[in-house]
């Protein structure tokens, strides 16, 4: 992201939805990183749901009876937080809103949201269960956001070490990606974005000369990509900045590969808004990609599925 005089697409209000975990910190310092460069009003947010009244933290059971909760439990826990974020941000807390509320966290945080029209949700991954069998990334509240919100949604995973410069925005030739592909060329205006496509070649274990197979796909692939950049409206010198990948293969694989080999430090991809009746959850493809990433992803949402 570069700097607002330079690109009026840029984030003007960022939102980050703290979560204090371990990991919480990578997000925060990213969303610092990024309201600084562009000057944008960075308000956090943290939303608990339950709290014990003994100490003033999270209750992991049913609530207590409200004639023995103390009336300013939730006082003492917003002051704690409070100071927490303020011993990590230092300065910067000056310059930012904090709001610390109680109730569900994805709709506390997308009615704040909404209310302020904010251009950019910032998250850290989701925190992992002991027993979990495989890496969590995305927890309910982000899941939530993603299906009812179109404001794109950051997910932090890696330490903030400078501003975004290689970026892989995926494709699979649908309008969700369109979408994703114009976000990135507003958020990113002077980089070379890295247009990644990726998908299983048919019938690759049946035939007997597999690299020509794979040739033939990739051509046939390529014919379709240069198809789908046809049909998005963009300027000479914006299509100079995208380099062209396709591959055959799983796309997880693919941008995972791609990400480890290369050494991209944000993959952006899209996700078609689907109505509650029709699935309730992020698609499969999209939630694959996000868990194999090493990466950060910015994730944004197609138009509705009704």
């Amino acid at each position: 992201m570069t700097d607002p005089a330079e690109n009026s697409h840029a984030p003007r209000k960022v939102l980050l939805a703290a979560d204090l975990s371990a990991r919480g910190d990578r997000a925060l310092e990213r969303a610092v990183e990024i309201a600084e460069r562009h000057h944008a009003q960075l308000m956090i947010v943290h939303v608990f749901e339950e709290i014990d009244e003994s100490n003033a933290s999270y209750r992991a059971g049913r609530g207590v009876p409200s004639w023995r909760r103390p009336p300013d439990a939730a006082a003492i826990l917003k002051t704690r937080v409070g100071q927490g974020l303020r011993a990590d941000l230092g300065a910067a807390i000056e310059r930012a809103t904090l709001m610390i509320e109680e109730g569900d966290p994805a709709g506390v945080i997308e009615e704040i949201a909404t209310a302020q029209r904010v251009d950019l949700i910032i998250t850290g991954i989701a925190r992992e269960s002991l027993f979990a069998s495989r890496p969590v990334i995305l927890g309910k509240t982000v899941e939530q956001l993603l299906r009812r919100l179109p404001v794109p949604i950051l997910i932090v995973r890696n330490r903030v070490r400078s501003a975004y410069e290689h970026i892989v925005v995926a494709t699979d030739i649908s309008e969700p990606s369109a979408h994703a592909l114009q976000m990135a060329l507003r958020f990113f205006p002077n980089q070379k974005l890295h247009l990644l496509h990726a998908s299983e070649a048919p019938y690759s274990t049946l035939v007997s000369d597999s690299g020509r197979h794979a040739e033939s796909y990739r051509e046939a692939h390529a014919a379709e990509l240069r198809d789908f950049l046809a049909s998005i409206f963009m300027s000479e010198d914006v299509r100079n900045r995208l380099v062209r990948l396709v591959e055959p293969g799983s796309p997880q694989q693919m941008i995972r590969e791609y990400v480890q080999m290369h050494g991209a430090d944000l993959v952006v991809l899209g996700t078609r808004g689907r109505g509650a009746i029709r699935e309730a959850l992020l698609g499969s493809t999209a939630k694959a990609i996000l868990a194999a990433l090493p990466c950060d992803a910015l994730v944004t949402r197609g138009p509705i599925d009704r």
